[in-house]
């Protein structure tokens, strides 16, 4: 989560575009939706979804790697990109890996509505460790310091179901290639974009405090 915090706080600096569409997006993004794209135009759709997945993998195993740092969410990500391939390997189904998203996006949504539910904001919780004395006790006290954390807790939830459900659309009504690079495309526009929504959100909510 520091890292993605971090990445939002460069982005808030005026390099929104450039930072998303870095050498990094195009080695794990781009590289892997071509290798999927020109497999499925030769009836190659099972070893192209596993050479992209893997090549996706990879690219993120070497950046977590690089980073040396413990990034949560990343592997969890990684986690289930290796369940999806396996799945797919043993079935020869490469539905098991393109539908691994799917399932993360709804994980992602229990745990953040789940939060809401039973203890605290889940963004709060992140904030709170990665940047413990942003907060004075002051603000901690307000009412609105609450409610912010839970509206954009609220709002990953309903990002994180938005993506399952376009993914579902997509999976059941388009070829392998289209939705693999719609998925790819979306997921990794929208959630940077939302990280400077978050970052930028409580300043504003609490501009009159």
């Amino acid at each position: 989560m520091a890292e993605k915090l971090e990445q939002a706080r460069v982005i808030q600096r005026g390099e929104v575009l450039r930072h998303i569409f870095n050498r990094e997006f195009i080695i794990s993004v781009i590289i892997p939706i071509i290798i999927l794209a020109v497999s499925s135009r030769y009836n190659m759709t099972l070893p192209g979804t596993i050479l992209a997945g893997s090549w996706a993998l990879a690219a993120g195993t070497v950046k977590l790697a690089r980073e040396r740092r413990v990034n949560v969410y990343a592997m969890i990500v990684a986690g289930f990109s290796v369940i999806g391939l396996i799945g797919t390997i043993i079935s020869s189904n490469p539905t098991f890996y393109l539908a691994s998203p799917i399932i993360l996006d709804v994980v992602l949504a229990v745990i953040f509505f789940g939060s809401l539910l039973f203890g605290r904001p889940l963004i709060q919780i992140f904030a709170e460790y990665e940047m413990k004395d942003a907060f004075p006790q002051a603000l901690r006290a307000h009412p609105k310091y609450a409610s912010a954390w839970t509206i954009l807790t609220a709002g990953w939830g309903i990002l994180s179901i938005s993506q399952a459900l376009l993914r579902v659309v997509l999976l059941l009504s388009t070829p392998a290639a289209l939705y693999y690079t719609v998925s790819s495309l979306y997921g990794n526009i929208t959630t940077p974009l939302f990280l400077v929504f978050t970052l930028w959100f409580p300043r504003w909510y609490w501009r009159d405090l």
